[in-house]
């Protein structure tokens, strides 16, 4: 994380490739929300706002609780499916 904090704006890509693998390799840890917020602006920052915004989708369902959903929700406008719920598994489902 403190790599990741130290590149996230200035170095795009290598922000990117951090966080990506920060995220396979510890997806639901403490630091996941935070580190997908940074991928969020890297990916934002590179022009990349599709990507930017699958991400925002899905960290705003998957991190309901974490204060770094608000602010993703402040930069993309992406906001969490109220009537969609995110089983143990990761997996979405209508309630």
């Amino acid at each position: 994380m403190a790599r990741l904090r130290s590149v996230a704006g200035t170095d795009y890509p290598l922000a990117v490739e951090l966080a990506r693998t920060g995220n396979r390799r510890f997806p639901d840890s403490p630091d996941a929300p935070e580190r997908t917020s940074i991928l969020i602006h890297a990916l934002a920052a590179q022009g990349l706002s599709r990507d930017a915004r699958g991400e925002a989708e899905f960290a705003v369902n998957h991190y309901p609780d974490s204060s770094w959903v608000r602010e993703i929700e402040g930069f993309t406008g992406a906001h969490r499916h109220r009537n969609l719920i995110l089983t143990d598994g990761g997996v979405i489902q209508a309630r």
